[in-house]
């Protein structure tokens, strides 16, 4: 009877161990899980934050608001997308009006964000602007740097339809020359031909 009884002891001190020994190691391999589980899942915030940035960025690429004012039938504000240009501005503004002067300006160039676009209307006098002197006026025949259209100001010597071109495309983007010096600022009309033209032109 003693000997039973100290089997059994012996059988449930074995069973306490290894009961102890499953218990500890199932314990020792939950840990790793849990914590893989904790970076998992903060991992995707940094990088959702940065997805979303990247798409504001790229809403905002392409896009551009510009006024379009005189010589169109819808003036105003308008939006765009891509690559407008200013015949597209145009269109988004009516059309030309009956006067514009669409040689005026360069109808193909590219929007910029912010910018004022002004058509211009004909005029009948061009190249028949008197310039006003300390010795009074100056015989009539001039041609406006201001005003000309592509073909008269291609009258002047040295001025191709290029360089016609520039001239236009320049006034309509910074204003009217402020004097027939500033003409120099376009590309490929220097001193040589400016001291060729200076008698003929006026602002």
């Amino acid at each position: 009877m003693k000997r039973q009884t100290l089997i059994t002891i012996g059988i449930c001190i074995c069973f306490l161990v290894l009961s102890g020994w499953f218990y500890m190691r199932s314990t020792a391999g939950s840990a790793p899980n849990t914590q893989e589980w904790i970076s998992g899942r903060d991992t995707p915030v940094p990088s959702l934050t940065g997805d979303v940035s990247a798409d504001k960025d790229t809403a905002d690429n392409g896009e551009c608001a510009v006024y379009i004012c005189g010589a169109v039938k819808n003036p105003g504000v308008y939006r765009f997308t891509g690559d407008a240009r200013v015949c597209d501005a145009v269109e988004a503004a009516g059309g030309f009006r009956k006067k514009a002067d669409r040689a005026a300006i360069n109808q193909a160039r590219p929007l910029n964000d912010g910018e004022q676009i002004t058509i211009p209307q004909k005029r009948k006098d061009y190249g028949l602007v008197k310039k006003q002197s300390v010795g009074g006026d100056r015989e009539a025949g001039l041609v406006n740097i201001n005003q000309a259209d592509q073909a008269e100001l291609m009258t002047l010597a040295g001025i191709g339809e290029a360089k016609a071109r520039l001239i236009i495309d320049y006034r309509t983007e910074n204003g009217s020359f402020a004097s027939v010096e500033d003409i120099m600022k376009i590309s490929g009309i220097k001193e040589g031909i400016y001291n060729r033209i200076k008698d003929q032109i006026t602002v």
